[in-house]
């Protein structure tokens, strides 16, 4: 038999290894993952740690927080709320025209000046009566019957005012006036007429302010209806 050929060393009898000491872990090959915890198994936690939140779970609403408008959705009206504009009403209707101008201007009369009152107060009664007679219906009769008027003392007026200063000329040219009249009668008849033209006036603006027809029967009717 060649020497070394097919030789096998002697082996040991047959024996069972000793057992590993307690707490012994074998070496582990390199890439070695340990297995996984055994089910329901959950690690210690550090003290303050919180779980992250799962997937869905929506936090409590804050007080005040207004859900998102659906599509669709309108919200219920408010009580006594018009839709779609303002009520009717909303805003007082224009008031008509009421020939209320032409007897107003006859508070002129009070103008501080000798005679310069009278004689305006009637030009502009009726200047104005006679623009404002485009008008209809109750603004066209006053406007007519303040333009009468404001014609008749106009004409009163100038022909009291030159028969006074005709009877001041006439009386005194030989000699001064020894009195009041006769010389101030036509003066004191022109302060008379002035006093109801004020009192007209005012009755004519009351009856106009309420749309009522202002007549004046005794004035000259320079413009008929």
């Amino acid at each position: 038999m060649a020497e070394g050929q097919g030789y096998e060393p002697p082996q040991a009898p047959d024996s069972a290894s000793p057992p590993p000491p307690p707490g012994y872990a074998p070496p582990q090959a390199p890439g070695y993952a340990s297995p996984p915890p055994a089910p329901g198994y959950a690690p210690p936690q550090a003290p303050g740690y919180a779980p992250p939140a799962v997937q869905g779970y929506a936090p409590p609403a804050v007080q005040g927080y207004a859900p998102p408008f659906v599509q669709g959705y309108a919200p219920p009206a408010a009580q006594g709320y018009p839709v779609g504009g303002y009520p009717a009403g909303a805003y007082p209707a224009a008031v008509p025209p009421r020939g209320l101008l032409p007897w107003a201007l006859g508070l002129l009369i009070l103008i501080p000046f000798p005679f310069v009152g009278g004689i305006a107060s009637g030009i502009a009664m009726a200047v104005s009566g006679g623009a404002s007679r485009r008008f209809g219906g109750a603004a066209r009769e006053n406007a007519r019957a303040a333009l009468n008027w404001g014609l008749t003392y106009l004409l009163v007026s100038t022909v009291l005012l030159v028969s006074h200063f005709v009877i001041l000329s006439t009386l005194t040219a030989d000699s001064p006036a020894s009195g009041f009249y006769p010389i101030g009668i036509p003066i004191t008849l022109y302060f008379a007429v002035s006093v109801f033209h004020l009192a007209l006036v005012i009755m004519g603006m009351v009856r106009a302010s309420g749309g009522k027809i202002m007549h004046v029967p005794f004035a000259i009717p320079y413009l008929r209806a």
